[in-house]
């Protein structure tokens, strides 16, 4: 039987004949796997229903542990003036950090500010040349 050559009513008829077919030979199957397992109760001298009883439910089952989600890493670039664009220097590297060096920005002064931020004192020391912060500039 090709399908194509069908319209659609047809296959609305074939799909619901389909479907009631599978409905039939379910419900054999499961009727011949209990008379089955009846069976098979039996010759150990166990009643179908005390297996079932006894089985334990789904509830009691144990499982793995669910693995709980990490805290996020704390920051170690943060950009000096907008606090809310930060980076934990791991994974890829933000737009942000990209554009901030391009304008001359370093790392250094990104990781300065992350350590203000957090309310640390810095092991940054600043030498004569270093005093004055570098701010990128706009293009």
């Amino acid at each position: 039987m090709e399908l194509s050559t069908l319209n659609l009513s047809d296959l609305r008829k074939l799909a619901g004949r389909i479907e009631k077919e599978i409905e039939k030979r379910a419900a054999s199957t499961r009727a011949g796997l209990l008379k089955k397992l009846s069976k098979l109760a039996k010759e150990h001298g166990v009643s179908l229903d005390d297996l079932v009883s006894a089985a334990p439910t789904p509830a009691l089952i144990e499982r793995a542990p669910v693995a709980t989600q990490k805290a996020p890493l704390p920051a170690k670039y943060v950009h000096p003036s907008n606090k809310n664009l930060a980076w934990s220097g791991r994974g890829r590297k933000p737009g942000w950090i990209d554009v901030w060096l391009a304008n001359g920005g370093t790392l250094s002064a990104l990781e300065v500010a992350a350590q203000k931020l957090a309310g640390r004192k810095s092991s940054f020391k600043p030498t004569p040349k270093s005093v004055k912060p570098v701010t990128p500039t706009a293009s």
